[in-house]
């Protein structure tokens, strides 16, 4: 009365590729993050190189800028929130991996101990069965047997 092995390992396998997943994930938006820090920097010049190409632009130049700075910091923050999310998923994954793994020792704990149960009742039966008994019943005897 065992389970497979493969049921027992498919939600510690759910929980290791979560937590290798979660992994890739915070890599991912890392990278992105420092992408869009190299287009921001590089931004920013390519907005005071475009100022003289464009009158708008030499017109409201401190607006256009202020409005850039303004939308640097949305994405900033939009990737710090990013990168918490991922960190959360992280750290609830290798969370939940623990907690399986608690769960898979507690029941191959569990198993073991009713094999070993099951293993005692059974050499319990064995002696019982070879033991010599002095008081079988044989046969039925009457009251007064002599």
């Amino acid at each position: 009365m065992t389970i497979p092995t493969d049921q027992l390992e498919a939600p510690l396998q759910f929980w290791e590729s979560r937590v290798k997943a979660s992994r890739w994930l915070i890599v991912k938006t890392l990278s992105l993050g420092v992408l869009a820090a190299i287009c921001g920097v590089l931004g920013q010049g390519w907005l005071e190189d475009a100022s003289p190409l464009f009158p708008i632009i030499s017109q409201n130049y401190g607006i256009w800028q202020a409005g850039y700075l303004l939308a640097l910091l949305v994405v900033f923050l939009i990737w710090a929130a990013a990168m918490l999310q991922k960190f959360s998923l992280l750290r609830n994954s290798k969370q939940g991996r623990a907690m399986q793994q608690r769960i898979d020792e507690h029941n191959e704990r569990i198993a073991q101990k009713k094999l070993e149960a099951k293993l005692r009742r059974e050499q319990e039966q064995k002696e019982r069965e070879t033991a010599p008994s002095f008081f079988k019943n044989s046969a039925r005897s009457g009251k007064f047997d002599y």
